[in-house]
């Protein structure tokens, strides 16, 4: 056999077979996606399957999956999982890998979807009106022997309830709240005591997250803390001579602490989620620390100097009910 005839043979050997590759690979393309919902979170397991047909493919952690299409079945793919709506991507040949595909929850009603990536860079404020429950610890043991176990033990717990107002930019908040705490009134023998606490706070945060339900932020509080301790005779008639060796106690202890917290919201939705005014519930804990050494005291005409100090429990918490106004579109 000559050198060209066998040539020849080996050149037809390679065109058959680079045809049958180049058929081979067009008849068994491999798609790639990415399977996520609309939080851009990989949903995990989520399976795509090529429409009439049982050839399908899972989802891996990172929401990643690879389908060998097959040659008589449609170049169509049917992503499902539960508790999502099912979605269908088109393969032809342009389309461009891998495939992104959203899967929006099922609890999103039809014509409302949000995309919330897309909201976090939205322009725009939007308004908090709060009622906050703060809770914290404190320790004015150093007192007892100048006021008395009677008044110092009822100065160490302190709970504060009021309004807070704030404002939110694409993921930054501020806010200002003033806190009322309760009334104490009580009788140690003879003597009336009675405690007010109030507490004037501001707020700094920035969301970590802040999707259809949650909200995740972790929080730098500055605090303003007011004691008012008064004692008094019980009698309504006091001799001048008792009232003058007896002093009527009325001090305000004022301290001041910064607390470093994270606050956890659950949004609850009347209308259209993501797009309307909405309540949340939260609760926050942290860790606090005080800023002034010993407290600033006060009473009527006098600035009460010591070198006692308010002993502070770091560890604090609270809860709260929201309501945000959002700016409409």
């Amino acid at each position: 056999m000559s050198l060209r005839i066998i040539l020849s043979i080996r050149l037809s050997s390679f065109i058959l077979l680079a045809s049958l590759s180049s058929g081979t690979y067009v008849q068994g393309q491999v798609v790639t996606g990415i399977i996520t919902d609309n939080r851009s979170v990989p949903i995990v397991g989520a399976r795509a399957c090529q429409v009439n047909s049982t050839n399908c493919s899972a989802a891996d952690i990172n929401g990643v999956f690879h389908l060998m299409m097959e040659q008589d079945k449609e170049s169509r793919l049917n992503i499902t999982c539960p508790g999502f709506n099912p979605a269908e991507a088109t393969i032809d040949e342009t389309t461009a890998f891998p495939l992104s595909i959203t899967l929006i929850p099922m609890y999103i009603p039809d014509g409302v979807y949000v995309n919330e990536a897309d909201s976090y860079s939205r322009e725009g404020i939007i308004a908090r009106s709060a009622l906050s429950f703060d809770f914290i610890r404190t320790d004015f043991s150093e007192f007892s022997g100048l006021l008395g176990t009677y008044n110092t033990e009822v100065m160490e717990f302190v709970t504060v309830t009021g309004p807070e107002i704030g404002i939110s930019f694409p993921r930054f908040y501020t806010g200002f709240g003033v806190g009322f705490g309760y009334g104490y009134e009580d009788d140690h023998d003879s003597l009336v005591i009675n405690l007010n606490n109030t507490c004037y706070k501001l707020n700094l945060g920035y969301d970590l997250v802040n999707s259809a339900r949650i909200r995740m932020t972790p929080m730098l509080s500055l605090r303003w803390l007011r004691y008012r301790l008064q004692n008094y005779p019980d009698e309504r008639k006091v001799p001048l001579e008792s009232y003058l060796q007896e002093r009527e106690i009325d001090l305000r202890f004022n301290q001041t602490v910064a607390v470093a917290a994270m606050s956890l919201e659950y949004k609850l939705y009347d209308g259209n989620m993501g797009i309307s005014d909405y309540w949340s519930v939260g609760i926050y804990g942290g860790y606090a620390m005080k800023l002034n050494r010993t407290p600033w005291i006060r009473s009527d005409g006098n600035r009460i100097t010591t070198g006692r100090a308010i002993d502070l429990n770091p560890f604090t918490f609270g809860v709260s009910l929201s309501f945000y106004t959002t700016e409409k579109q």
